[in-house]
């Protein structure tokens, strides 16, 4: 039978019910919450690291001593074009809109208006869902690959505070001491990266191992002397707090963002975890990365004269024929820069 509606019977229209995924950007609002947006396509930063050196004792009349200075590095960004777009047909304006009453009078430039938001929503979502795959890229592999239609490239930020577990050595095997694993890794960044951390973001295999190790378990059975506190809750962004440590001083959290991996294997995209399964990472809540974003620049229909603007998304509507129809257009230039070398450390502690 098909699924016709009878204009004559009684009918309760129940709201829409819209099956799209929340957007979470717990690694982008927290740790690259530095926002600039450029006047030019490129983004300059300088970056300057400091030394421990140590001045000099000198006999008075000797008088002082010279110190080497450390001088910085001037290095060039151009963050990369995310420039998704949606065509809008007339004809998908003269029917009745999702959630909308049969009897509603609205006119086709009254849908039109609705479906605009809704179009630019779809475009926005996707847009802020890759700012925050490239975030969580460039902390968890210091770089972000940029692969798309005509673009092959890698950004590297030159990371180096990396480990890797190798044999009984890792998270349950034999010889795995997770606890003295965290402590010697946040001494690690405040010796390069001259940062104390004071968050660990555990991938789910990671966590699993974490929380059932005999250590771990040993530690926090222990009733006279509090060494930490395992109590799971979730908060908001799409990320769950899981306990804090005394020894290291430090908060446990899970987050379990995915993303649709469709470059791989376009005919089979595959979903995967935004923080890998093996993976921990020791970060500072105070990191304040840069988020930057590019000028943004097209061509005005009117004049025909290129056209830029400063700004992290930029909208446009413009129109196309044979057939006809209307574009909807988001332009934004985007590039998270963890401008703090080694200010945090990402390990590999199982396979």
């Amino acid at each position: 039978m098909a699924n016709e509606v009878n204009i004559y019977t009684p009918r309760y229209l129940a709201e829409v019910v819209r099956q799209a995924p929340v957007v979470h950007t717990f690694f982008r609002d927290t740790f690259f919450s530095n926002v600039k947006i450029s006047p030019a396509k490129s983004v300059d930063i300088d970056i300057k690291k400091g030394g421990r050196e140590m001045a000099a004792f000198v006999h008075p009349r000797v008088g002082g001593t010279a110190m080497r200075g450390k001088g910085y590095q001037t290095k060039s960004y151009t963050p990369p074009l995310i420039n998704p777009y949606i065509p809008s047909t007339a004809d998908n304006l003269m029917n009745r809109m999702p959630g909308e009453d049969l009897y509603s009078g609205r006119t086709p430039a009254q849908r039109a208006a609705e479906q605009l938001m809704e179009e630019y929503n779809t475009l926005n979502d996707a847009t802020t869902r890759r700012e925050e795959w490239m975030a969580v890229q460039a902390i968890v592999t210091g770089q972000i690959p940029i692969v798309g239609q005509g673009v092959n490239e890698v950004i590297d930020f030159g990371f180096t505070n990396k480990k890797k577990l190798e044999g009984t050595a890792r998270w349950g095997q034999s010889a795995a001491n997770p606890l003295k694993d965290l402590d010697d890794w946040v001494d690690d960044v405040l010796t390069n990266g001259f940062t104390n951390v004071d968050m660990v973001i555990m991938g789910k295999t990671a966590l699993d191992l974490f929380l059932s190790d005999t250590k771990v378990q040993k530690m926090l059975d222990i009733r006279r002397i509090e060494m930490g506190l395992v109590h799971p809750r979730d908060l908001p962004n799409g990320v769950r707090y899981i306990g804090h440590l005394n020894k290291p001083n430090v908060d446990i959290y899970e987050y379990k963002e995915v993303y649709l991996d469709d470059w791989t294997d376009p005919d089979e995209p595959e979903t995967k975890p935004l923080i890998p399964n093996n993976a921990v990472v020791l970060i500072s809540s105070t990191a304040n990365y840069m988020m930057a974003y590019g000028l943004c620049t097209y061509i005005d229909d009117a004049s025909q004269q290129w056209v830029s603007a400063e700004t992290s998304r930029l909208l446009r509507s413009y129109v196309e024929h044979h057939p006809d129809r209307r574009m909807v257009e988001l332009q934004a230039h985007p590039l998270p820069i963890p401008d703090k070398a080694d200010s945090w450390l990402v390990a590999t502690v199982c396979d």
